[in-house]
């Protein structure tokens, strides 16, 4: 059950990100991750008294707790925003597939270094995988090179118009690197503090942190931009769903698997969702699919898969 769940977590971080990357274009980041954990921490006690796991809470120790709390706070309250501002900043063919092999290749090295997890000769050559894959996709196309023409309309569904993806430069580097960083930091740290807090509490811990270090920093000092969406139902009920569904669901069969089925093992499944990210993109986001970007996403879950094998 722990692999199906990393299957599923992939498939609604893939659809979450989508709506994402286009709600980033009207909400700052800090407000728009504050929100959507916000929304999706409010349905985790249902589902926390649906699973028999409260107890668990209530035994764990103190320390496990402040832990589980602090992976959330930087896994969600940081990692997350730095995600969307990526999103808005170099669209998500180039940020989700870089930041997901960067955070499952960091987590698999320090698990093997700090957790004692098992080393292979995969490591170092899915690795080199990853950064061939990551090279492709982030650095400018030669001059020359074909740029292949907009996706078709799709319709009333489509949610931006067809864009071509800016080359990141420096700042765009520093934030995809910041991004996977965090990610892989927040990951270890849960999987090493988890202890016998079950997967469902540890969920239920872990996302309120995040929303609540969020929407505190907007209310002291994004107090308009905080307050901008409740004027508006339809863009307030796609953030609403987003934590729905990249943040109740997700985190929980996120979690689920991380501590059922291990970090790596985790990391391995949740390798097709650059895959299943790059249709999505150009269906919704009409984002143009380059073979350098399609060559390294696919270089990229191969030495995903290498790293973890």
């Amino acid at each position: 059950m722990g692999e199906v769940a990393a299957l599923l977590a992939a498939l609604t971080w893939a659809a979450t990100s989508v709506a994402l990357t286009s709600l980033s274009a009207r909400t700052p980041p800090i407000v728009l991750s504050g929100l959507r954990l916000g929304f999706g921490a409010l349905a985790m006690p249902i589902v926390l008294l649906a699973s028999g796991e409260t107890g668990t809470i209530a035994h764990a120790p103190a320390g496990t707790i402040l832990q589980v709390v602090a992976s959330g706070a930087l896994g969600y309250g940081l990692g997350d925003t730095l995600y969307i501002a990526a999103l808005n900043r170099l669209g998500m063919q180039r940020t989700f597939p870089v930041s997901m092999a960067l955070y499952i290749g960091l987590t698999v090295i320090f698990g093997v270094l700090l957790l004692g997890e098992p080393f292979t000769w995969g490591l170092p050559l899915g690795a080199l995988l990853i950064g061939a894959g990551t090279w492709l996709i982030i650095s400018p196309s030669p001059p020359g090179e074909p740029v292949p023409p907009p996706s078709p309309d799709a319709g009333p569904v489509t949610l931006a118009p067809p864009v071509a993806l800016p080359p990141p430069g420096l700042a765009g580097y520093a934030l995809l690197a910041s991004v996977g960083i965090t990610w892989a930091a927040a990951t270890l740290w849960l999987a090493a503090a988890s202890g016998g807090l079950g997967a469902i509490a540890a969920g239920t811990v872990r996302t309120p942190a995040g929303a609540v270090a969020l929407l505190g920093f907007a209310l002291a000092f994004q107090r308009p931009a905080l307050l901008a969406p409740f004027r508006r139902p339809s863009h307030l009920g796609a953030i609403a769903l987003a934590g729905l569904v990249g943040t109740t669901i997700g985190s929980l069969l996120y979690v689920y698997a991380v501590v059922t089925a291990g970090a790596a093992r985790t990391a391995i499944l949740s390798s097709t969702s650059p895959l299943l990210a790059l249709p999505l993109s150009i269906l919704f986001l009409r984002e143009r699919l380059t073979r350098r970007i399609l060559t390294g996403t696919l270089l990229c879950v191969a030495g995903i898969v290498l790293v973890v094998l």
